[in-house]
């Protein structure tokens, strides 16, 4: 049986220099899927060649080119207005990295799971699917709320196999299909994060305007979570993603920004304090980078508290 593809979903990849093996395995799945616009945050010309000829035969995909990385919310906010200005009949658009493969139904089972729970008199932003990493063979765990209303995270697999989807406090931004009238409630993506953390600060503003996030684990999307994984031992052997030092510099100064924002939970300022001395400790005494590490943590941290915002990690020496 041949599948439909959706007239209400378009779904944007940011790209930045992606691997065209991963990224040709994303289009086969999701050009049978919905139509697609590829924003891509300025990648080497050799890039844009591979691209632009990977693409060309491809009649569902636009590629919109930045001359520069602007980062993903400003490249996400662009390929939105892009979509929603020249197709006003779209309800949906999927968000996706340049990396997350997804399965052949995720658009028509994440479409019916938004549509499902709405029709329940909900207001929802996002429905997401569950995350698989196939680097170590694990589903990420999801955010919820829970003991004392502190930060937790729930396995997909504890769902219950009857429960269509579970309520959630943050969404990951691959994968996620949002609603383009709760997005135009809730505005954009924060361009001046300019990475990492932009999916949680999206995720609370909504939460703070009444609307509500979801996630099911009826369709899974292959998602690689960091660079890397590593693993450590807390009470049992656990893993976490690793990320370079430029990105612990944007995870730590928009830590500290989040934290002077008042829509916020309080909840998860108190637990992020913690989370982020973790981090500092591990990847600044235990990693081989640990010097690049401290230093641009340290940074982070700095200009968080100045309230530098927008493209700004120092370079690496």
């Amino acid at each position: 049986m041949s599948q439909t593809i959706s007239i209400s979903t378009v779904a944007v990849i940011v790209s930045y220099n992606p691997d065209l093996i991963i990224l040709r395995k994303i289009l086969a799945s999701l050009t049978a899927q919905c139509p697609i616009v590829i924003i891509d945050n300025g990648s080497s010309q050799s890039t844009l060649v591979s691209l632009g000829q990977l693409v060309q035969n491809m009649n569902s995909v636009e590629l919109i080119k930045l001359p520069e990385n602007l980062g993903i919310a400003q490249a996400q906010n662009t390929a939105i207005r892009h979509i929603t200005e020249n197709n006003t009949a779209v309800k949906y658009i999927l968000t996706l990295d340049h990396d997350s493969i997804p399965p052949s139904d995720m658009i028509n089972c994440l479409e019916t799971t938004f549509e499902t729970i709405e029709e329940q008199g909900v207001r929802v932003a996002a429905v997401g699917p569950a995350l698989y990493d196939p680097r170590d063979n694990s589903l990420l765990k999801l955010h919820k709320m829970k003991l004392l209303f502190f930060p937790g995270k729930i396995k997909p697999d504890k769902i219950p196999t009857k429960q269509l989807a579970i309520e959630l406090d943050g969404l990951n931004s691959s994968g996620t299909l949002i609603s383009v009238k709760a997005f135009g409630i809730i505005c954009e993506f924060d361009s001046t994060l300019f990475i990492d953390h932009v999916e949680t600060d999206w995720c609370f503003r909504a939460r703070a305007k009444g609307f509500k996030l979801f996630a099911t684990n009826k369709t899974r999307l292959t998602h690689h979570m960091g660079d890397d994984i590593c693993y450590y031992w807390f009470f049992g052997k656990r893993s976490m993603p690793y990320r370079s030092p430029m990105r612990h510099y944007y995870l730590a100064r928009n830590s500290i920004l989040l934290q002077k924002r008042d829509y916020i939970p309080l909840s998860w300022k108190i637990f992020n304090i913690p989370k982020l001395l973790f981090t500092f400790i591990y990847f600044g005494f235990y990693n081989k980078h640990r010097s690049q590490q401290r230093k641009f943590i340290l940074l982070g941290i700095r200009d968080g508290m100045k309230g530098v915002t927008g493209k700004s990690a120092p370079c690496i020496q």
